[in-house]
């Protein structure tokens, strides 16, 4: 029955949220209580439904609603249209009743309690890490914990790259060349002088050299390194044959370190 409620509860906000933005006149929506309504209420099926629903509803129907509420998380960003609220909303409220509401009242979802494995990678459904994080998640779930290794990394170093970006690439380039003329101490073999002016540019430039110059620009620091790199040599060991085995117990640690070394560090915010 608790199930029954939560769900009739997220529809009954989905349609008073879907109520607040029509009353809305302008094209942008500005309102810092309605963009965190609508963050709220994506992070809350990302993190309270899904993982219970996934098993129950299936993979296609539960991607469909992961991949409406994440874009409704993102629109919580300042100013974005009036319209693409509405329109996401609008994929959301026709079909929830019969797809889940109805199905909880037959006690289609009664069935075990989400593993501790569900519910941790539950937590780290970000939106900001889009497709790579979600298909990251969805491997480790279904036991591909390799793969999940592979995109989680791919998580990872696509928000440090991000991060550059919103920081500014000049300053990128200009620490790793003051790292480079350092003659002793930590940097003193450091030699990676970069020049690189965009996204596409930084993403040929290889990963354990970007830690180094994150670490130069004060965003991780030395142990935090250390671990990022641990978590890269994870992933290359998963991506390229090797008798290694990567556990469940292996993996929570990997992304326990990605979470909270750089999802959940607001130093990587962007």
């Amino acid at each position: 029955m608790a199930m029954e409620d939560d769900l009739g509860r997220l529809l009954d906000d989905l349609k008073g949220l879907r109520k607040a933005l029509k009353a809305e006149t302008g094209p942008g929506i500005a309102k810092k209580a309605l963009r965190d309504r609508a963050n709220e209420l994506g992070s809350l099926w990302h993190r309270d439904f899904s993982p219970k629903l996934r098993s129950a509803v299936g993979s296609d129907v539960c991607d469909r609603y992961d991949a409406a509420f994440t874009r409704l998380i993102r629109l919580s960003a300042p100013n974005n249209l009036r319209s693409s609220y509405l329109e996401t909303l609008n994929a959301l409220i026709p079909p929830f009743r019969d797809e889940l509401i109805i199905p909880a009242k037959q006690g289609s979802f009664s069935g075990p309690t989400p593993s501790a494995f569900d519910s941790f990678f539950a937590s780290l459904a970000n939106a900001e890490e889009g497709d790579y994080l979600r298909e990251a998640i969805a491997c480790a779930r279904a036991g591909y914990f390799r793969a999940a290794a592979v995109l989680g990394w791919s998580a990872a170093i696509d928000r440090i790259h991000r991060r550059i970006e919103n920081l500014g690439f000049r300053q990128f380039n200009v620490t790793s060349a003051q790292m480079a003329s350092q003659q002793a101490g930590r940097y003193k073999k450091f030699n990676q002088v970069q020049n690189v002016n965009s996204i596409s540019e930084i993403r040929e430039v290889f990963d354990t050299i970007v830690l180094w110059i994150v670490e130069g620009m004060g965003l991780i620091d030395s142990n935090q390194h250390t671990r990022l790199r641990s978590c890269f040599d994870m992933r290359c060991q998963s991506a390229h044959p090797g008798d290694a085995p990567v556990t469940q117990f292996n993996l929570l640690s990997f992304f326990s370190d990605l979470d909270q070394i750089v999802f959940s560090n607001a130093k990587f915010r962007i």
